[in-house]
């Protein structure tokens, strides 16, 4: 078995380095787990790897309930405002 290096999820990566979760016209394959293509998320969490699972079978079962978005806390001004306050501390 080919092993990935434990290191490659810290590489840069670009669109396509990854399949999507369920590839287009897929109707009963799907990639989960932190070597699938999930937007905007960070790999090494375990919500990376249940959302790609809860996407996969959304997906393939077309069901309407979708994993809720990625956390976008770079996004919130209190999350920016706490992190200056934390390096002026320093």
């Amino acid at each position: 078995a080919l092993m990935p290096y434990i290191t490659s999820q810290f590489l840069v990566r670009s669109h396509g380095d990854r399949p999507d979760v369920v590839p287009e016209g897929s109707t009963n394959l799907a990639f989960i787990g932190q070597y699938a293509e999930v937007p905007e998320d960070v790999v090494f969490t375990v919500e990376y790897s249940v959302r790609t699972a809860w996407t996969a079978v959304a997906g393939l079962l077309h069901l309407d309930k979708q994993p809720p978005p990625v956390y976008k806390g770079r996004h919130n001004p209190k999350v920016l405002v706490e992190a200056l306050e934390t390096l002026h501390r320093r």
